[in-house]
């Protein structure tokens, strides 16, 4: 029996992922029966990627038992019978055909107790359940005995070779599994959870660390098959993936962006699934707070939304979503910065990319802004410490006039002096009617908001904390210095 922590009581009608209910067949019939389960009610719940979702309720029969049916087959996966009211679940295993069984167990001893008729793909993965937790204190009491050891050679042999041969037999276990019904669900899922065997390399140890990274990355799915409808109704597809995009793949947005083409060009033949790492992948790089990650977000949609490819999108979050590339596209970490020309307090007009320096610090600010307050002092004292090191800010009130005189532009100037942001320090300016368009082109929705530019105004860094800009400018000096002697 298991805790399920997060299942999503929605009604199935409202799951605009998980529809995929139109297998033709005789349809489904489950029976329960749960020994000392004191309830009346049944939650039959599925997981759907890395969430659950109810699919049914059934309530006690006059014989003591629950049914869930239909006339039509449920989509294939690991499927959770929820007891009430403590949400805790029991597995169960839905494959493609053979939907109409009975099951009987024990609420408070699931596993051991659990029986099947009309299922052999269950009776075949409760065996496995069972034979797990048969070893499990086996090997629980080793690793237990390994921190206890206290430099003793022998004894951390005799352990070791305990563990391996414990593995072993594991292993022989899984591998009958899939070696006897190869297609069945449960082969599947046993097969899935196991990491691919990585061989042996020789050579010195930056030889062997690089060859195990690339055999991993190259065989990494080599178990699992990401285009299995089940496993999208398993706890164990999504992890994986996830684990492959945001861990094994070098965290470069260029790098990720390849394997995401990758991952979808292998999906191309599994609607359902593609669908649903799209959806998955747009969403975590909207929200990601990685520097540099909002070019993910802009290649999913540039190459899969705005072009007819997200089909299940309603025309206004289709907007919303290409609206939001369109924005972040030209403002990406390795673009050139937009240009925008804005006026000193002598209403002098400067142009962003006519400033010379060999690294620009462009600050969008607010008088009345909070956290551009707590900002103030250390954007003083970063200018204060590059002034002399080829580094300019240049600092853009973004108070609007309330009116065409521009009677309130000076609220920028007050600021100015009581932030100590000196003309001597900083390039001041402002653009009350916004005619430089700088919000649109540089998407300033909150304040501060900073970039780092090079000599050319390529855009090296963005959206970085003023406490974090001294440190930032520091590594970006070394790196394009040691860039440079590259060459």
């Amino acid at each position: 029996m298991k805790r399920i922590f997060a299942l999503s009581f929605f009604t199935i009608i409202s799951l605009t992922l998980a529809l995929a209910n139109g297998n033709d067949g005789p349809g489904f019939n489950i029976r329960v029966k749960l020994d000392n389960y004191p309830a009346s009610e049944l939650v039959l719940g599925f997981h759907f990627g890395e969430k659950q979702y109810v699919k049914d309720t059934a309530t006690i029969g006059k014989d003591g038992w629950f049914t869930f049916k239909a006339d039509t087959l449920l989509p294939p996966g690991i499927y959770l019978m929820v007891m009430q009211p403590t949400n805790n679940y029991i597995q169960i295993l839905i494959p493609e055909k053979d939907q109409q069984f009975l099951v009987t167990t024990d609420a408070n001893d699931s596993v051991n107790k659990m029986k099947f008729k009309g299922s052999p793909d269950n009776e075949a993965f409760y065996d496995y359940l069972r034979f797990l937790g048969k070893h499990k204190p086996e090997a629980d009491s080793i690793r237990a005995k390994f921190n206890e050891l206290k430099g003793n050679p022998a004894d951390s042999i005799r352990l070791t070779n305990e563990l391996v041969r414990l593995d072993k037999v594991v292993k022989q276990y899984q591998q009958d599994i899939i070696k006897k019904n190869p297609t069945s669900l449960t082969a599947r899922i046993t097969k899935a959870s196991i990491e691919p065997e990585i061989p042996e390399f020789k050579g010195d140890e930056a030889t062997v660390t690089k060859e195990r990274y690339f055999w991993i990355r190259e065989h990494y799915f080599d178990n699992i098959d990401i285009t299995d409808p089940a496993l999208l109704r398993s706890p164990i597809l999504q992890p994986k993936v996830d684990a492959f995009i945001t861990k094994i793949v070098p965290q470069h947005p260029d790098s990720v962006n390849i394997a995401l083409d990758q991952l979808f060009d292998k999906l191309k033949n599994a609607p359902e699934i593609r669908k649903y790492f799209l959806v998955h992948f747009l969403n975590f790089y909207a929200k990601s707070q990685l520097v540099g990650f909002d070019a993910c977000y802009v290649h999913l949609a540039q190459a899969y939304y705005c072009v007819g490819l997200a089909p299940w999108t309603n025309k206004e979050d289709l907007e919303k979503i290409c609206d939001n590339a369109s924005r972040l596209e030209p403002i990406l970490i390795g673009k050139i910065a937009p240009n925008i020309v804005v006026s000193d307090r002598n209403n002098q007009q400067h142009a962003l990319w006519d400033v010379d320096a060999d690294y620009t610090v462009l600050f969008f600010w607010a008088p009345d802004c909070g956290h551009c307050k707590k900002a103030a002092p250390f954007m003083v004292d970063f200018a204060k410490k590059y002034k002399d090191q080829g580094v300019k800010v240049f600092a853009v009130c973004t108070f609007v006039a309330k009116d065409e005189a521009g009677k309130d532009a000076p609220d920028c100037w007050q600021g100015i002096e009581e932030k100590g942001f000196s003309d001597d320090l900083f390039m001041n300016m402002v653009d009350p009617f916004i005619r430089s368009r700088y919000k649109k082109l540089y998407d300033v929705q909150t304040t501060p908001s900073i970039f780092i530019l090079d000599r050319n105004h390529k855009i090296l860094m963005k959206r970085i904390g003023a406490e974090q800009l001294d440190k930032v400018m520091e590594e970006v000096i070394k790196f394009e210095g040691e860039k440079k002697k590259g060459k």
